[in-house]
């Protein structure tokens, strides 16, 4: 797994800032496999809407930013602080046991913050912000716009995602804007090759983020829709330097990478050669660039009707996919109620299920009741790694909640009770640790890629945690050189 570090940009000067990132992760379990699917039973088209949802990241939103249990299940708690990076502070002091103070690494942002992976991407949605008078949603659309640019191993408009914004005014809703199946799909269409539900033409899902970021930005945007594509079309044309992460991310998947398609994958290597690029040289996108650009001109139209549309199609069965126009003109993201809950005196705000915010929820409660008094101390980092592995049972229980089949509503509502936490803390042992049957999942999955965060607070009080996936490192694998993005596999 790529291990990244978030980059975040203060509106309030220019010092450069650095949380915890919960890039480079992605929810990889196919809700389709052999082991819970028997018949050939087409999906019908008024069912396409909600039919396959991933069990996505958990989203989350306080008052104030930071950053907490989100290596883990890919949240950002927003609070008023950001995690300043070490190599930042000038006043990093190390105690004799060679801990960091971390109140050594924490600055105030007055006016507003952007925290992202990527520091050209923070730095887009902090001058949203600042030059343009953005509000948070503007900002965070168009960080994600670039991140989907600059790391596409883990982002992208192919993709899908979640989005919780809380108002000033105290009220809060929830962008759920996850791929769905084509409406053509089956449920034993994996069956006689489970890998086709990740990689290649069949393993291709209706991307929901342009139409997320749409909805979001007509109920909470005041910045002109194209000038949130404007950055991220420049770093298209005149290049953007390949960040750290995606450099390990192409070493980590050279094997395929090295032998996939240079028309679609071309941008990824030095002109004429087999040759990655390599870490700090400049990378162009061309194709994407003018596909941003349509989007940017036409709204909504311009992604999932006419050409780019048409590309899409074309592109997706061409590589032995289900995918049709319709399909793009029906999606529809969601705009639902927030989950909310209570911990360390604080209110919550995340996704419901597919999400994992239930099984944020669970994780917050759990903490609450354990002993995190001496944090430089193994007990503790342990009792949080024992609390990890109850939520990773906890998120193999969740399902679509609107599909009987595989909605488990009474279970996943009990995950979030304080009763079941304290159940768990009773359960976590301070002298050892268990194989993974011993938390009682429903199934073993593997570990997780392809998916990044980031977090935004405007003056005016409005936070926003958006996550964006494709699901995979490099989603599907296959990368249209007409529009210039990968498609994501549908889970």
């Amino acid at each position: 797994m790529v291990q990244t570090t978030s980059r975040s940009s203060a509106a309030e000067g220019d010092e450069e800032t650095a949380v915890p990132s919960p890039s480079s992760s992605t929810e990889s379990s196919p809700l389709l496999t052999p082991n819970n699917i028997d018949q050939q039973t087409p999906i019908h088209r008024s069912s396409l809407k909600r039919r396959i949802r991933a069990l996505p990241v958990a989203t989350t939103i306080t008052t104030t930013l930071a950053a907490f249990l989100s290596v883990f299940f890919f949240s950002i708690l927003i609070y008023l602080v950001v995690t300043k990076h070490p190599a930042h502070n000038k006043n990093n002091n190390n105690n004799n046991n060679g801990h960091q103070n971390l109140s050594d690494h924490l600055i105030t942002a007055k006016n507003g913050a952007v925290a992202s992976d990527v520091e050209v991407c923070s730095t887009i949605g902090v001058d949203i912000l600042k030059l343009k008078n953005g509000t948070a949603v503007d900002a965070a659309i168009a960080t994600a716009l670039c991140i989907g640019v600059v790391n596409m191993y883990a982002s992208g408009i192919g993709g899908g995602g979640f989005m919780v914004v809380r108002h000033q005014n105290g009220s809060s809703k929830t962008v759920n804007f996850r791929e769905m199946a084509p409406g053509a799909a089956w449920k034993d269409m994996y069956n006689s090759d489970p890998v086709l539900a990740q990689r290649g033409g069949l393993a291709v899902g209706i991307p929901g983020e342009i139409d997320g970021y749409w909805k979001a930005w007509k109920m909470y945007g005041r910045v002109r829709w194209e000038d949130l594509f404007e950055p991220s079309i420049r770093l298209c044309e005149e290049g953007v330097r390949v960040t750290r992460y995606l450099a390990r991310c192409m070493e980590v998947e050279n094997r395929w990478l090295r032998s996939a398609d240079k028309r679609e994958w071309g941008f990824l290597f030095r002109n004429g050669t087999d040759e990655f690029l390599k870490e700090g040289e400049v990378m162009y996108r061309p194709a994407l660039g003018k596909t941003l650009r349509v989007i940017a001109e036409k709204g909504l139209d311009g992604f999932y009707k006419g050409g780019v549309a048409k590309s899409i199609v074309k592109f997706v069965r061409k590589k032995g996919g289900i995918l049709t126009l319709e399909d793009l003109e029906v999606y529809e993201s969601d705009v639902e109620e927030t989950a909310k809950a209570w911990a360390f005196g604080r209110e919550i705000l995340t996704c419901k299920a597919p999400c994992s915010g239930p099984v944020l929820i669970e994780g917050l409660n759990i903490a609450e009741g354990l002993d995190m008094s001496n944090d430089r101390s193994g007990l503790v980092t342990h009792r949080i790694i024992e609390t990890m592995k109850w939520l990773s049972a906890g998120r193999t229980e969740l399902g679509d909640p609107f599909d009987s089949d595989v909605s488990n509503v009474a279970r996943v509502a009990e995950i979030q009770s304080k009763q079941f936490a304290a159940m768990v803390r009773r359960n976590i042992s301070d002298t050892r640790t268990y194989g993974w049957k011993h938390y009682n999942p429903s199934y073993e999955f593997k570990e997780d890629h392809g998916t990044s965060h980031m977090s935004a607070l405007d003056s005016d009080g409005m936070a926003v945690a958006l996550t964006t996936t494709v699901n995979l490192y490099f989603g599907a694998r296959i990368c249209d050189p007409e529009t210039g993005f990968s498609a994501l596999p549908c889970p």
